[in-house]
């Protein structure tokens, strides 16, 4: 008999509890004053989500619930301001007062809420995960990594593992952010900040493929910003993808050079092709620097890459065209100083070319070795074009520059044989032969000097 009533009893609480879910038997009555720390109340069967995580259970306001899902964030703290300010609100609506606030950018008001939870229940995962992420984004990670790492210790969700990789990415921890914001992707791909950040830290380390892959990653997500342009630009001139595969493509209507259509780069006419035009994938950083230049035309990064791609295409007139749009401040950048040089050599502006080094150098722009180098590169080319007299000028600029130089004195010497003049060419073979004992090719240098010399010593 006693068994027969137990089981009875039981039935009877199972059917009460199905008729109101949400609640527990042990639940405050709505015409009584809550307790200022009751019990977590029973959660949902499926919790729901707003972009902050995962939403507490209902708490006793459950109208105050109802009209924060329905995104009526100021009307919803209202709601719970009354009761909170008199001590009567409990755990769950003070977690989404705090919620309310942070929707309604008032995070200080949140942060005072959710350590007011963490009074009342220090073990609170949603209170600590919050609290840590205002902490991380108020610049204060020490701070904020106890709670963080308190919160994923008792519920490890992606948000807060995104949130203690951004603490520790702060701190200068890589390693760990990495790993955090690894455990955050695997749980929620849809969150491009987290790909983002893991691109951002493999570019720091000089990872280029690496940054390539989890920017890629965020934009699929959804991410299109001018920091992912920006961030997969770098990546690619890391990795010298400077312009895509090019392919000639037949293209209708009105197209022009710069274009992006279909995720390719418009470059040029395909010669000899009519109705065809040289594209270029998307890929590269000249797509992402035409990306960078859509919101800003005078963009630093976005011309630099831009000039960067036309250069590797063929298209230096153009290049220089976006080096020249640049101002003076984005001129003085180093690798905009190389790329402005690398094409006077190139489109063989040589006088310019040695304008351009002769400012750099006074500036402090360029050191002696790098003018050097640039003139030995702007003799190589007019020595193919079989102007030997050209270029042996060009090189006894760069010989003031670097007397010693082998780059210098070697192509030197054999210009002056070429040119016939032995004696000049007999001078610069010694002085190899001196400055490099220990070359490859001693035994080469030294016969060659003989043989000048003989040669000299049989013209007087």
């Amino acid at each position: 008999m006693r068994l027969t009533s137990l089981i009875a009893l039981c039935l009877i609480v199972c059917l009460l509890g199905s008729a109101w879910p949400g609640t527990t038997l042990a639940q405050t009555p709505a015409t009584q004053p809550a307790d200022p720390s009751p019990p977590p109340e029973t959660q949902l069967p499926t919790a729901p989500r707003d972009k902050l995580g995962t939403l507490p259970a209902v708490g006793e306001n459950v109208e105050a619930v109802k009209t924060y899902a329905r995104g009526e964030y100021a009307k919803a703290a209202k709601m719970l301001e009354p009761a909170y300010r008199a001590g009567r609100a409990g755990i769950q609506d003070r977690l989404i007062l705090s919620r309310a606030y942070l929707h309604t950018d008032r995070p200080d008001d949140a942060l005072a809420v959710l350590k007011n939870v963490l009074e009342s229940d220090p073990e609170n995962p949603e209170a600590n995960s919050l609290a840590g992420q205002l902490l991380q984004k108020a610049g204060k990670n020490k701070e904020a990594l106890k709670c963080l790492q308190h919160a994923y210790r008792l519920k490890p969700e992606a948000v807060t593992a995104g949130a203690l990789g951004r603490c520790y990415y702060e701190l200068g921890n890589l390693a760990k952010a990495k790993t955090y914001l690894t455990s955050a992707l695997t749980q929620d791909i849809r969150d491009p900040s987290y790909s983002l950040l893991l691109g951002r830290i493999h570019l720091d380390r000089g990872g280029g493929a690496l940054a390539e892959k989890y920017l890629l990653m965020a934009q699929e997500a959804g991410l299109d910003s001018k920091e992912l342009h920006l961030l997969l630009g770098r990546a690619y001139l890391l990795q010298h993808k400077f312009t895509g595969p090019v392919l000639a493509k037949r293209l209708s209507g009105k197209v022009k050079v710069d274009d992006v259509i279909d995720g390719e780069v418009v470059l040029a006419k395909a010669p000899g092709q009519t109705g065809k035009f040289l594209v270029a994938t998307r890929y590269c950083a000249l797509h992402e620097g035409l990306q960078l230049l859509k919101g800003n035309k005078r963009d630093g990064d976005g011309l630099y890459m831009a000039a960067t791609g036309c250069s590797a295409a063929g298209e230096y007139d153009r290049a220089m065209r976006h080096l020249q749009t640049m101002s003076a401040k984005d001129q003085a950048r180093p690798e905009v100083r190389d790329l402005q040089a690398r094409l006077l050599v190139v489109t063989k502006r040589f006088g310019e070319l040695r304008k351009f080094l002769a400012e750099g150098k006074r500036t402090g722009g360029f050191d002696a070795r790098v003018v050097a180098d640039y003139l030995c590169k702007a003799a190589a080319v007019l020595r193919s074009e079989g102007k030997r007299r050209d270029a042996i000028a060009m090189l006894k600029r760069a010989e003031a520059e670097q007397p010693v130089a082998e780059s210098v004195l070697r192509p030197l010497a054999g210009l002056y044989v070429a040119v016939g003049d032995d004696k000049r060419a007999a001078e610069y073979y010694a002085r190899l032969v001196e400055l490099l004992p220990d070359a490859e090719d001693i035994d080469e240098l030294n016969n060659t000097l003989k043989v000048l010399r003989e040669k000299t010593e049989v013209t007087k």
